[in-house]
């Protein structure tokens, strides 16, 4: 047999998960793995589909045991036999502990932040059959090029604006940064200056400044109407658990 397992955690009453519906519809239950609890399910030894069901099933067991404690939540998918994860609790029972310390009594908070669209510079015909000039071209870059100097010319220019827009993605991170400074007790900031989304935040929040939180956000976007920043959450600490994997099982 093997489980599903949704989490790690302190104190994590069996009556939390009564009626709560996991991944494939199997009932979620509390499962003790020495001095902590595991929630879990049972499930066949197939990798489980990404389905939205599922993703849903796995954040709904999830949120059940944020309603009563902080848990470190496994990522979706996580399979285990019984004793493989009871194994895996006994042997990192003093690095699960000091994660479950570093959580306790926060919740994360997930903030990503977009920048208006940028109409793109258009650009001449450049060393073609006609003997253009690259009217986009820099200082002394004017005069009319063959392809093989136009094709390194434009390769310039992509890299110099991909590295404009890493250093604008780059401050608007470091902005927001500074505009959460004192509520968010850790943070996982990823930058994609090529993306729409340029940043993407996870915050760990205190349980009891979540609504100081929102304020701050709220705030933040009305200082600076050219940015969108969409927040979500609570959510468990999905961002600051740091759990090891644990071997899947196999029939």
């Amino acid at each position: 047999m093997s489980l599903y397992v949704y989490c790690l955690g302190e104190g994590l009453p069996a009556a939390a998960f009564d009626g709560v519906g996991g991944v494939g519809g199997a009932a979620a239950r509390v499962l003790s793995v020495g001095r902590l609890s595991a929630v879990v399910s049972d499930a066949g030894g197939e990798p489980v589909a990404v389905t939205e069901e599922n993703l849903s099933a796995h954040n709904r067991v999830n949120a059940a045991a944020l309603a009563v404690s902080t848990p470190l939540p496994f990522r979706f998918g996580t399979l285990a036999a019984p004793e493989r994860l009871a194994e895996y609790a006994a042997s990192n029972e003093a690095a699960l502990s000091a994660a479950l310390a570093r959580v306790r009594g926060h919740v994360e908070m997930s903030l990503k932040l977009m920048g208006q669209a940028e109409g793109k510079r258009q650009e001449a015909k450049v060393g073609g059959e006609d003997g253009g000039r690259d009217e986009a071209a820099g200082p002394g870059e004017g005069a009319a090029v063959g392809r093989g100097t136009a094709f390194l010319l434009k390769k310039r220019r992509e890299a110099l604006g991909e590295e404009d827009a890493r250093r604008r993605a780059e401050g608007l991170a470091g902005w927001l940064a500074a505009g959460v400074a004192g509520l968010a007790r850790e943070s996982a900031v990823r930058v994609s200056p090529a993306e729409a989304i340029a940043v993407r935040a996870a915050h760990l929040v205190e349980r009891g400044r979540v609504a100081e939180y929102r304020e701050r956000v709220r705030g933040l976007a009305a200082a600076r109407p050219d940015l969108r920043l969409l927040t979500s959450g609570p959510w468990p600490p999905y961002s600051f658990s740091d759990l090891g994997r644990v071997a899947e099982a196999r029939p």
